[in-house]
């Protein structure tokens, strides 16, 4: 197969429908976004159920490779929606995908959603082995210099002429969480819909920034200022901020930090660096970890997959990031990360 990038992906997709995709990466709107792209081009030539299912260890691999190759009572077509908990595939389950990709018979498609992306995977046994068997896109982190130019492109494409300086000031803003970038521009698009002016920096100052008080709560957290972070989140909640901002938010800082306890290169300002730093001495690089499959388990709770108040797992979250030991929810979760075998 051959290795894409998301600009790319349309074209593919609308030239031709491949069995097996592997899209993994940093950015989660644009993995978000590639998945949807897949799953819309599928339901127009007639693949219209949608299997999701999560891989833990490595015998869930042969219970998803076998009802994939079997045939469904409800749809002639299926598309299987897999999210990985680790980019690790054994050599037994390379061999079987190949042979699931040889004898699929066009009426399945896979996708498989990898965990959180390092440049250094490219080198990999199992990364060559997945690149080769599927379509594969890597959603890798925007340079923050391009951010600007990636806002306002989004923003040439929802109708909205934003000047130079309001183009700064929301980059500024979002810090690079392209998640929250989007929300606000879709905010504009709708205050601003079918109007021909110029949006300046005035018009921006004068909205209510539900980003602003995001990236606030979650710099309290890592402060570990608790009382701050649990009023804070009461307010961004009444003024109807979505969880899966702060989600994007949240997990967009981890991984930057994760970065920085790994000393890797990482796009960070001197402030959210010196932050950064100070979350680092005080949970290291294990409990920035733990945080980022927190973060996973509340996506799936938003989504549905997993049973609760996603406001009270995400406050429970935000104390253990700000030190404070609280319930978490792996206990509810079976996809917990687990070392599978390695290649």
């Amino acid at each position: 197969m051959v290795i894409v990038t998301f600009d790319k992906l349309p074209q593919r997709v609308a030239k031709q429908l491949d069995p097996l995709y592997f899209l993994t990466g940093n950015e989660l709107l644009l993995l978000e976004e590639s998945i949807d792209l897949i799953e819309v081009e599928a339901a127009k030539m007639g693949f219209d159920e949608i299997e999701r299912r999560e891989i833990t260890q490595p015998d869930d691999w042969y219970s998803l490779i076998a009802d994939a190759s079997g045939r469904s009572l409800f749809a002639e077509k299926r598309l299987f929606d897999v999210r990985l908990m680790r980019n690790v595939l054994s050599p037994k389950v390379q061999t079987a995908l190949d042979e699931w990709t040889q004898d699929n018979n066009a009426e399945t498609i896979m996708i498989l959603r990898g965990w959180a992306w390092d440049y250094r995977y490219r080198n990999t046994a199992w990364f060559k082995s997945i690149s080769s068997l599927a379509t594969t896109v890597i959603l890798e982190t925007i340079p923050t210099s391009k951010v600007s130019l990636w806002i306002k492109g989004r923003a040439n494409a929802l109708g909205l002429n934003l000047s130079p300086d309001a183009i700064a000031e929301l980059t500024e803003l979002t810090d690079g969480n392209l998640y929250a970038a989007q929300q606000e521009l879709e905010k504009l698009r709708l205050i601003f819909l079918n109007d021909n002016k110029v949006v300046g920096i005035e018009e921006l100052t004068r909205m209510n920034w539900s980003i602003s008080g995001a990236f606030d709560l979650v710099d309290a957290a890592c402060n570990g200022q608790a009382k701050k972070l649990s009023s804070m989140l009461a307010a961004v909640r009444r003024e109807g901020t979505q969880p899966l901002l702060l989600i994007g938010a949240l997990s967009s800082q981890l991984r930057k930090y994760h970065d920085l306890a790994c000393h890797r290169h990482t796009n960070l300002s001197p402030n959210r660096r010196r932050i950064g730093e100070r979350v680092v001495n005080r949970i290291g690089r294990s409990g920035l970890e733990n945080l980022l499959v927190e973060c996973a388990h509340l996506d799936c709770q938003q989504k549905g997959i997993l049973h609760g108040d996603s406001w009270l797992a995400l406050e429970s979250m935000l104390l253990n990031l700000a030190g404070y030991q609280n319930r978490t929810l792996a206990a509810d979760a079976t996809q917990l990360r687990v070392d599978y075998e390695t290649q």
